[in-house]
Formats: C-alpha cells, structure tokens, sequence
C-alpha cells in the first residue's frame, strides 16, 4: 500500500491492520473529526501513538509507511522486528488473549512460496515439539497454511553467546563450564529422541537472566523423519557453520551422531575462552581442509589461566576424529561438571557490561539494536526491544551450505622453472646430437 498522507489516510490503515480494537480505532477517528488532532499529518498521528503507548515504535514505523499486512497473524501481535535472514525474519510477538510474549518466525514473501523452505519450518516445528526440555526454545504454534507461514516459539529475555562475547569479552573458565554443562545436558535430551542438531553454535545459544540456557534453531536438525529436505539437491553436499561443524559433518552430514554436536559444543567453549572459533587464523576458504586434516590449538595456550584439565575436555570434546570424543553429550557433561562453578555476579556481569556500553556510547533516544535475543536465524545479528539502545553485534559466520570438498588440483609449475625446464634439456639434446655426430664421422 502506498504511504499515508492524510489523516483519514491513516484513520483509515488503523481500520485495516487489526491492530487496534474497534472502539480504539473509532476513538481516533472521533478525535479527528473534532479537531483535536488538527495540523497532524499521517506520521505525526503515528508517533504520537507510539508515544502513549497505544502502539510500538515498530508498529508506528511500519504503518507510517504503509506496511500494514502481517502485523496481525490470527491472535499475534508483531511487537518489534527481532532479526532477519535470507528466508525468514524473526519478531516480538504477543498473543492477545493470554498477553504472553512470544518470537515468531515468519518466512518472507520468496520463500513463502518455495516448498521447500515450507516444508523446512514444518520439520523444526515437529522436531522441537518432540523435545520437553528447560534447556531447549520450545514450540507454541505453527501455521504453515498462512501467507506467509509462521512459527511461533518461546520468548526468551537474554543474550546469545555470540552477543554476549561481542559485547562483554571473553568468559571465565567456571562460566564457560556452567554454559556449556547446560547446553550438553539439552543435546542429550535431543539425543535420546533421536534428534542431532548439526549446527550447535554461539549464535544458537541463549543465557537467559537467570543464568539458564536455550537451544536455539532446529532448521537443519537430523532425525528419523528425515525427508530430504537438508539434503541437498542431488550433489554431495553438506548443511553447517563451517567454523563449527565437526570434520565428519564436512564428509557426510547425513551420517552424523551425537558426537557432531559434542563438536559443535566444544568449538563453542573454545569461541568463549578465546574470543574466536578454532582456527580462526586459516584464511575462510582452507579452514575445512585444515579441519580435516588437524586438531584445534589446545586453548590453554590462548589462555593460560584456563586449568589443564578444562582445557584437556575442550580438546576432548573437538577431537578430530569422533572416536577420540566423549561419546556422548551426557559424557560432555560429565567432564565439564567439575569446572561448572556458580560465580558470584554470573550472567548479571553480561548485561551490565551491555548497560555500561551504552552510557558510554551516548545512545539517543527511539527503538535501536540490542543483544537481547531469541531464536534468531543464521547469520544475523540479533536485536530487540528489551535492552533499547545498545550497539550493533556482529552477525555470527552464517549457516550454509557448500560442496563438501573442493577437487584437489595439480599445482601449475612457476614460469621460471618451465623455462629452465627448457634450457636444461635443450642444451642436453643438443650435446647427445653432437655427439652422435662425433661418434659417426670417427667411425668413417
């Protein structure tokens, strides 16, 4: 819809979005009629709604330029914008009846129309409404018959991993231990319902205020319903982080165990202490090869002050080969329970840091991003309503999907050994000539 000039432009749009309950909407419309809101244009009204709190900041924005379709799926308010990838964008929602707060996950208008990226939402939406777990992002609702389809999961008022680190730096020993004990024990659960992750990483990992974590992002998750969509499309392909994924995922990602996530975990570990995934020095596009063919500098000799046992399990945990790994998430857990020490002022560190980073910043005023996070997609940064006000994150490495191995080719020979190649056995031939030739005119 074009964007509204007019105050009855914008009386109007309030009418058809569904935002407002009908006596809401009519009282504008009186207030209008009166005079009262004389000299007002479409986005003035807008603001000052927002203002009152009759709508978000996000509301009001998308109204004052005429997007209003999508703000209302069925009993969900859209709140705020939370994240967005290439098929889907993440938001705040609320239901209106219970006034719970909610993510909601809803495909783009591209991907709404690809089966495939339909049928994608359906299998995480099945996969986590097999799981019960305080350590896993539960499922609401799911409408995948909607324009567009939708998901509604969770809400949870925290920080990924990712942010976290972005923001605050790189964790205690003790903290990454409490982290990690937690994710592992929410991998096991998945396990035992015969479910593998596959892309266990930071940006897939909320710390909520209490301390608890979340698993987030089932998109590519592998189970025995596997119907091909994470296939690939007939080629030997994978689906992953490449900063992340265990090396057996980069060979076969349809034949990977528990033990991938058990990867996928400690390279998270690593990511906290270090401040950076392993192998992070390889330049992007041979990091899989060195993956394949090494295992990650022990991180005690990042941080020292890390014990040699923790450092011991992370080295474990991102064995190159599977059988050198826990067995297990549960096992993970096991190892990392001695080091999973309760600290005092452990997470409320995480958003002071972020409250302190923005007095710093001088942040004005109006909705701006946050690290507060939930279930964001792959690759993208996350934001939120809740911690107006504080500094972009960097987007997490993406989740994608490649060949698994590039064809080895031979290398070229330098220019300068061909031509010395050259002279070497031209000269050569030119002396077996001669004396071949010496050898004949002697013989007469």
């Amino acid at each position: 819809m074009a964007k509204p000039r007019t105050l009855t432009d914008a009386v109007g749009l309030l009418r058809r979005c569904r935002l407002l309950d009908d006596p809401a909407v009519e009282g504008v419309a009186a207030r209008a009629d009166a005079g009262d809101l004389a000299g007002l244009t479409a986005d003035a009204l807008f603001d000052r709604l927002a203002a009152d709190g009759t709508l978000t900041s996000f509301q009001s924005r998308q109204l004052a330029a005429g997007r209003w379709r999508g703000l209302v799926l069925r009993q969900y308010h859209l709140l705020d914008r939370l994240g967005s990838g290439g098929s889907g964008r993440v938001f705040l929602g609320e239901h209106v009846g219970l006034g719970r707060k909610v993510a909601v996950k809803v495909l783009t208008l591209d991907a709404a129309d690809d089966p495939t990226a339909r049928g994608r939402l359906v299998r995480e939406a099945r996969a986590a409404a097999a799981l019960d777990h305080p350590y896993i992002v539960r499922v609401f609702d799911l409408d995948a018959d909607a324009n567009p389809p939708y998901l509604v999961m969770e809400y949870v008022d925290g920080v990924s991993l990712q942010a976290a680190v972005a923001v605050s730096g790189t964790f205690r020993a003790e903290a990454a231990a409490l982290v990690g004990r937690q994710v592992a024990l929410g991998l096991q659960h998945a396990w035992e319902r015969g479910l593998v992750h596959r892309d266990v990483k930071p940006a897939n990992l909320l710390i909520d205020r209490a301390g608890r974590m979340r698993i987030l992002d089932l998109g590519i998750v592998r189970g025995d319903f596997d119907d091909g969509l994470t296939a690939g499309d007939g080629r030997r392909e994978i689906l992953g982080t490449v900063d992340y994924l265990a090396p057996e995922q980069a060979v076969d990602s349809s034949a990977v165990d528990c033990r991938a996530d058990v990867y996928g975990l400690g390279a998270t570990l690593y990511f906290l202490l270090a401040g950076h995934p392993p192998f992070a020095d390889v330049p992007p596009a041979a990091r899989l090869r060195r993956k394949l063919e090494a295992d990650p500098e022990p991180i005690r000799r990042l941080r020292p002050d890390v014990p040699a046992a923790l450092s011991d399990v992370i080295a474990a945990m991102t064995a190159r080969h599977p059988r050198h790994r826990p067995r297990t998430p549960a096992a993970a857990a096991r190892a990392l329970a001695p080091f999973a020490v309760p600290i005092d002022g452990f997470p409320d560190d995480l958003f002071a840091a972020a409250r302190t980073h923005r007095t710093g910043t001088g942040a004005g005023t109006g909705t701006a991003p946050a690290i507060a996070a939930v279930t964001p997609l792959s690759g993208v940064a996350n934001r939120s309503s809740v911690l107006p006000g504080l500094p972009d994150i960097p987007p997490p490495a993406p989740t994608v999907r490649f060949a698994v191995m590039t064809p080895r080719v031979p290398r070229p020979k330098p220019r300068r050994a061909r031509r010395e190649a050259v002279v070497v056995w031209g000269t050569f031939a030119v002396v077996v000539a001669a004396l071949t030739l010496l050898a004949w005119a002697v013989g007469r």
